[in-house]
């Protein structure tokens, strides 16, 4: 996993590095070389090659003098332009221009054509403390560097996108890399940011990034945490879940948790349904057991009687997908949360139902797990969806630490929170997952997680993992158009062997 730092983290652990007796002019030395030989990558050489630095006052400025001044001792041509009163540069800063300077650099003002002419752009105008939106000269330099069409390195973070949330409020650079410096930011992580800042490449310039507690999943952490069969495995040992899913007219839901399950490896899969969806579920998933529960249209408190001895057996407990909303899946939903012990998995209308009331969330003590998307997080919170994509890691953990479970909220970077404060970003998915369906599929495969043998956020973040790549997986056999939820779930097991295979 590669920690993630808010800037106020990464700030007082370069104060800390600069205290204990690394200077920061060192630090802003290796900065710069590290943005001067991505640049040079990126320009594709050294000879007769010219960068554009486009820099304004603060540190990430200071790099890009830096930078342009190795640059120049590397035989590139260097037009180095700075946005704001150069004079104003003082201290550090003020050194590194002098030094830019002295090897017979000169500073001009913001040119367009040139950043066109040139064969990269270093971004180094706003860094990782920047919030809000990017006005005036500013601005107008991020869209010239946008404009020209020319490969980008940005220092730490893309010029103009909040380096805490992600998110952007005006003009943003679209990078092609970002040179982060010791650690990734979360801004770059998550939301706007993670798409504009391209390949994110680490540089250590001797910071001690340790003691974060926001991380970015990697390959090799999922390949290593996927359940293992051993060779004497049976369908019970490798895990049985009990799915309460589907409701007249939703028998879709149901079908896509239960092949979700089985296609992640569950070896022993129930699902409870009303009699009216019974016949078309178990035609479409001959593998999966299916107990007619009631002969209502939804499944109501008075179905766990009938399916006691299921959940009994269970390993791992999955309600919601196609439940429908209402009082008697309002009492369903509670009722299976004060009287089962196994690890639960709710989604969809297992939590809008608790919208108006999640105190029976909140008592509950034994292992859960929720998916929300931002809707469904936003009603449980009480607040607008805008507002919890606003800050994702803030609103998973404000809902963890709350209702004192592990929440994964879904979406484009999925988060994932404990009441503890810890949060664990997937970069695995891509829009292939904007269908419906796919959030039920999802379901199924975290259960199935749960049920053999992992910890309620492993399997949260496993699951979002594999999930994003069966997404990428499918949509690769489909031609990149028309993927469906179930093509995802078929896919689970092609991209489970695939971690595997890669990092094992």
């Amino acid at each position: 996993m590669k920690p993630l730092l808010t800037p106020g983290e990464m700030a007082a652990r370069d104060k800390a590095t600069i205290a204990a007796g690394t200077p920061a002019h060192v630090l802003m030395e290796r900065a710069g070389r590290a943005v001067a030989s991505a640049a040079i990558r990126l320009a594709g050489g050294r000879y007769g090659k010219h960068a554009a630095v486009v820099c304004a006052k603060g540190n990430n400025g200071s790099d890009g003098f830096v930078a342009a001044r190795l640059l120049m001792q590397e035989g590139l041509r260097v037009t180095c332009m700075f946005v704001g009163d150069v004079d104003l540069v003082r201290g550090d800063g003020g050194l590194q221009r002098g030094r830019f300077l002295k090897t017979g650099g000169h500073i001009t003002p913001l040119d367009g054509s040139m950043l066109s002419r040139a064969d990269v752009v270093v971004d180094a105008l706003f860094g990782t403390g920047f919030s809000g939106p990017a006005e005036g000269e500013a601005g107008e330099a991020i869209e010239a560097i946008n404009r020209s069409g020319t490969p980008v390195v940005s220092v730490d973070i893309p010029s103009g996108v909040d380096g805490v949330t992600g998110s952007v409020d005006g003009p943003a650079v679209r990078a092609d890399v970002t040179v982060a410096m010791a650690a990734e930011k979360i801004g770059t992580a998550i939301g706007m940011g993670a798409s504009l800042a391209g390949e994110v490449q680490i540089a250590d310039i001797g910071i001690d990034v340790g003691g974060s507690n926001v991380w970015l999943i990697e390959e090799w952490d999922v390949a290593s945490a996927l359940p293992k069969r051993p060779l004497d495995a049976h369908k019970r040992s490798v895990g049985s879940v009990a799915l309460l899913c589907g409701s007249l007219g939703m028998s879709g839901a149901a079908m896509l948790s239960g092949r979700g399950a089985v296609r992640m490896g569950a070896g022993y899969v129930t699902l409870g349904i009303p009699a009216s969806i019974e016949p078309m579920v178990s035609v479409a998933l001959p593998e999966v057991l299916t107990e007619r529960l009631t002969t209502e249209k939804t499944l109501g408190p008075e179905v766990l009687d009938g399916f006691k001895d299921v959940l009994g057996r269970a390993d791992a407990i999955a309600i919601g997908p196609g439940i429908g909303q209402g009082e008697r899946q309002r009492e369903l939903v509670g009722a299976l949360l004060r009287s089962s012990r196994q690890p639960c998995v709710l989604d969809a209308d297992a939590l809008n139902v608790l919208a108006e009331d999640v105190s029976v969330l909140v008592e509950r003590r034994d292992p859960c797990v929720i998916t929300p998307h931002p809707a469904e997080l936003g009603r449980l919170l009480k607040r607008p969806t805008d507002a919890v994509q606003s800050d994702r890691p803030a609103a998973a953990r404000e809902a963890a630490r709350e209702f004192s479970c592990t929440v994964m909220l879904k979406g484009y970077r999925s988060v994932i929170a404990t009441p503890q404060g810890n949060c664990y970003v997937t970069p695995a998915g891509s829009s292939h997952l904007a269908t419906a369906g796919t959030g039920d599929v999802l379901t199924g495969a975290v259960a199935a997680l749960l049920a053999a043998g992992l910890g309620e956020v492993e399997a949260a973040w496993v699951g979002a993992y594999v999930h994003g790549v069966a997404g990428d997986i499918a949509a690769a056999r489909r031609g990149g158009r028309g993927v469906v939820a179930w093509d995802v779930a078929e896919s689970l097991g092609a991209a489970a062997a695939r971690l595997r295979n890669e990092h094992g």
